[in-house]
């Protein structure tokens, strides 16, 4: 019994930072989706390239075309397209709705997260540790 108990305080011991670095990775990891979605509707450039690896990120997404009909259509150039976002001289705002629906970590530098954005469209978003930072270095989306 004693062997057991010193064993269960050593695993805690020894298992209580990783809890914390998971935790930090957590926030980190959510305060880098919440830039994407708030950069979004501010249109803030700021949030938005603190939140994607714009030089090597993509985005595919299913949309509409001019035919009505459904398409995967692309993005290979995340510059462009957050320079685009935060260019809108019309912006929807910081009081909108969304949520984060699932969070998954991998090997503490990769992590998938789905996320709801008001009642417009769902995207699942890959985001990469590199050099101690979270970013966004995949985005899929389709419409609601």
């Amino acid at each position: 019994m004693m062997k057991f108990l010193t064993t269960l305080i050593l695993a805690c011991v020894f298992a209580a930072p990783a809890l914390a670095d998971s935790a930090e990775d957590k926030a980190a990891i959510k305060a880098a989706v919440f830039d994407y979605f708030h950069g979004q509707g501010e249109g803030s450039r700021e949030r938005l390239f603190r939140a994607f690896d714009a030089d090597n990120a993509t985005m595919v997404g299913v949309t509409k075309g001019e035919d009505g009909q459904e398409a995967v259509r692309s993005w290979k150039d995340m510059n462009e397209v957050l320079t685009s976002w935060s260019a809108n001289e019309n912006p929807a705002g910081g009081n909108r709705d969304g949520a984060i629906i699932n969070m998954n970590m991998v090997d503490d530098r990769l992590a998938v997260v789905l996320f709801r954005s008001t009642d417009r469209f769902y995207d699942a978003l890959t985001l990469g540790k590199v050099n101690g930072q979270w970013k966004i270095i995949a985005k899929a989306f389709v419409l609601q």
